[in-house]
């Protein structure tokens, strides 16, 4: 091999590399767009990580997480049920958290920050692959086992600037069986925080009533409306 030839072997095997890559992508959008064809709602355990870089700590919760697409209208339950109770549900353009010890549901409106909610919902199911190439970069990381699940793991790194001061960037493990997330990684800050979550027991489609998807705080708790 000569000097002159050494750069050309490079840029094949760079070029090779990147194609193997975007094949690779196109297969896990495929699979994904798929999915979102058919998705209406899923319910799922999940278990939570949040890591702070700065002192090296992880915490955790688990419970159950609830979610229906409709029209456009996406609403999400969240219960954690260990080791501290709460809930959290996203709908009509607001967060309630209800915090049973405290006896305290804060309210957040969420309509000033209308575009970071839409890219942080779009991170979980039913999103296709036009959603995501208009609001992310988009990179094929490889295939990797979530518990025992083969998945393909894609890296998103978010264009929009008001997005980008809460998510740096997320990453999804997408079940091959089914096109959608097992698990989801957002990191928060360039230190490295990030909140992990990773789902089992996962039921697509389920009947989901508006019922199912709201709080149901017991009467007398405190109502606070935070951020006004």
């Amino acid at each position: 091999m000569t000097a002159n030839q050494l750069p050309r072997l490079v840029a094949v095997a760079i070029l090779s590399a990147a194609a193997g890559n975007a094949q690779s992508m196109d297969a896990v959008f495929a699979r994904m767009d798929k999915a979102a064809k058919q998705f209406k709602g899923v319910s799922a355990n999940i278990r939570q990580m949040v890591h702070v870089a700065a002192v090296n700590d992880d915490s955790f919760d688990n419970g159950t997480m609830k979610l229906r697409k409709d029209r456009g209208d996406t609403r999400i339950l969240v219960e954690f049920t260990q080791p501290n109770q709460k809930s959290v549900a996203i709908g009509d353009g607001e967060v309630r958290l209800y915090m049973p010890k405290a006896r305290v549901v804060q309210v957040y409106d969420l309509r000033n920050k209308r575009a970071t909610v839409e890219q942080g919902l779009l991170l979980g199911f039913g999103a296709d692959s036009a959603d995501i190439k208009a609001h992310y970069e988009t990179s094929y990381i490889g295939s990797e086992k979530v518990d025992g699940q083969a998945t393909s793991h894609i890296r998103l790194i978010p264009k929009e600037k008001e997005v980008l001061q809460s998510i740096k960037q997320a990453d999804l493990w997408i079940l091959d069986t089914l096109g959608c997330p097992v698990q989801q990684r957002m990191t928060t800050s360039g230190a490295g925080d990030y909140t992990q979550i990773t789902y089992s027991g996962i039921k697509l489609n389920p009947s989901l009533s508006d019922r199912d998807l709201k709080l149901s705080p017991p009467k007398g708790v405190q109502v606070q409306q935070v951020g006004k």
